[in-house]
């Protein structure tokens, strides 16, 4: 499986349902059929997807998506919604954040009122998992498959942003506005520190 594979199976997930146990079901039907090597490049090239969204600047703007409040936990589980996302809104937002929020749906959730469905937050944190648990399904797979992929194919991913980006996270309420003007005219009433 090659990355233009990973995200076909990704943006084909996308017509199962809008839910993620939709989804999911859809990932999990797919991804037990094929064999052992592909659904290790699966998982790698979902782990790889973290390595570019790994930065502050991202996560700032996933802060000002959620309020002002994005823990380290919730911002591995944006960059998995963000995949969600499909490929085109997940390159546009690695390159500028504030492009998120001409997504159909960062719009959708600007829309909705407070507090939102748990499934409605800009978080797939099971995402990861689906893969686990076909994993853990295989004869072929012993342990943890990320666990698999890290020892038979050495990757390994920082998780926490690259030093070397400006700590966007340090920045005043002034600054996020100019920064992320879309995003802020969306969001920005909802923002607290």
């Amino acid at each position: 499986m090659d990355v233009d594979d990973f995200w076909t199976f990704i943006e084909l997930s996308h017509r199962a349902g809008a839910k993620p146990g939709d989804r999911e079901a859809f990932l999990t039907h797919r991804l037990s059929r094929i064999p052992r090597s592909q659904l290790l490049d699966f998982v790698q090239h979902l782990s790889a997807t973290r390595e570019p969204a790994n930065t502050h600047h991202l996560w700032r703007a996933a802060d000002i998506l959620m309020d002002g409040g994005c823990s380290t936990d919730g911002f591995h589980y944006f960059q998995m919604w963000l995949v969600g996302l499909g490929r085109t809104a997940y390159e546009q937002a690695i390159a500028e954040p504030d492009s998120l929020a001409t997504v159909p749906a960062v719009q959708r959730l600007a829309s909705l009122p407070r507090p939102w469905q748990d499934d409605d937050y800009p978080m797939w944190e099971s995402l990861e998992y689906v893969a686990c648990e076909v994993g853990d399904q295989r004869a072929d797979i012993d342990g943890d498959i990320r666990d698999v992929v890290t020892e038979e194919r050495a990757v390994t991913l920082r998780s926490d942003p690259n030093p070397n980006d400006v700590d966007w996270a340090r920045l005043d309420t002034e600054t996020v506005a100019l920064r992320y003007p879309r995003l802020w005219a969306l969001f920005g009433e909802h923002w607290t520190e």
